[in-house]
């Protein structure tokens, strides 16, 4: 018989008893997501802009030996 394991409930539990858990449904909370989400977006597309560059620049490179 296959006992499936699952201690996430037991887990959630927990936290809330020991007071750990706390939601971030604050405007003031809010606003910094949306502001973290802003900045990671720049971040990854400036990522993207370096790697393609980078790419680009190793292609041109020859390999001599």
């Amino acid at each position: 018989m296959i006992k499936r394991i699952n201690k996430t409930e037991e887990i959630k539990a927990r936290l809330n008893q020991e007071h750990k858990v706390s939601y971030l449904d604050k405007p003031a909370h809010l606003d910094a997501i949306l502001k973290m989400n802003d900045e990671l977006e720049n971040v990854r597309r400036e990522y993207k802009v370096k790697e393609k560059n980078s790419q680009t620049s190793a292609s041109n490179v020859v390999l001599t030996s």
